[in-house]
C-alpha cells in the first residue's frame, strides 16, 4: 500500500505546474491603475496575441516589470509607449500609430473591403443582365 501512496505522490509531483505570481508594490493606487492600464495596452511580442497582463511569458514578464518601473519612477503613458516603441517597434501596440511604415496595416482591411465591394456589385449587376435577357 505505502508503494502505491509513494507512487501516487511521484505522480503528482510531475504533473503539478508552479505559476509566477506577480508582485509588486506601487507607492499608490493610481500608480497601480496607471501601470495596469499601460500594461493591457501593451502586446506580448512572444505570444502575439495576448497583452502584457494576460502573457506570462519571459518576456511579457520582464516588459511588465519595466513598465511598472518606469510608472514607479514617475514617468507618463507617452513617455513608457514611446520607450516600448523604440525597444520592440509598433507591434507591442495593439493601435499602433499611423505613419508610413504602419500604414499597411491601417489600409489592408479598407483595400479588402473595397475588394469585395467591387465584386459583389460586378455579380449582381451581371445577375440583372442575365435575368433580362
Amino acid at each position: 500500500m505505502t508503494k502505491y501512496i509513494a507512487l501516487f505522490f511521484m505522480l503528482l509531483t510531475f504533473s503539478a505546474q508552479a505559476q509566477v505570481v506577480d508582485t509588486w508594490a506601487f507607492s499608490s493606487q493610481v500608480q497601480r491603475q496607471t501601470a495596469m492600464a499601460i500594461a493591457g495596452e501593451l502586446r506580448c511580442p512572444q505570444c502575439q496575441n495576448q497583452s502584457l497582463l494576460e502573457s506570462n511569458s519571459p518576456v511579457a514578464v520582464s516588459m511588465r516589470h519595466e513598465v511598472f518601473s518606469m510608472v514607479e519612477q514617475g514617468k507618463d503613458k507617452p513617455e513608457i509607449m514611446a520607450f516600448m516603441n523604440q525597444r520592440y517597434g509598433d507591434f507591442v501596440q495593439y493601435n499602433p500609430p499611423m505613419k508610413m511604415q504602419t500604414g499597411i496595416l491601417w489600409l489592408t482591411p479598407l483595400l479588402l473591403l473595397l475588394a469585395i465591394a467591387v465584386i459583389a456589385w460586378r455579380v449582381i449587376r451581371r445577375q440583372n443582365r442575365g435575368a433580362r435577357l
